[in-house]
């Protein structure tokens, strides 16, 4: 192959691999959409505090809280527990921040 092809070649290569650059840093740039291509998020869940859910299940249970998270139970929004009772015995319990009552 000639010189001035390869060097064409290469040329071509180069700017094949700015305009990937550039087009990645757009993509990343963290601008809005234009027009409707995306959904909006989805709105924040609506908690009750986590520290709530764990009184509710020391409460409940007499036990000692080993940790809380967020789940949802039968499409209900809540926090899961898990707590460890007086007897040795680990349950996971479910926490409705509506109504403040404690489920298994």
């Amino acid at each position: 192959m000639s010189d001035s092809l390869q060097q064409l070649r290469r040329m071509i290569a180069v700017a094949l691999a700015g305009l990937l650059v550039a087009a990645g840093a757009e993509a990343q740039s963290g601008r809005q959409p234009r027009g409707g291509d995306y959904a909006p998020p989805p709105p924040p869940r609506q908690f009750a505090d986590p520290d709530r859910a764990a009184s509710a299940a020391r409460e409940a249970t007499g036990g000692r809280v080993l940790g809380v998270q967020d789940a949802d139970q039968n499409g209900q929004p809540g926090y899961r527990v898990r707590i460890l009772e007086p007897g040795g015995r680990v349950r996971s319990l479910h926490f409705d921040p509506a109504s403040g009552k404690m489920r298994d």
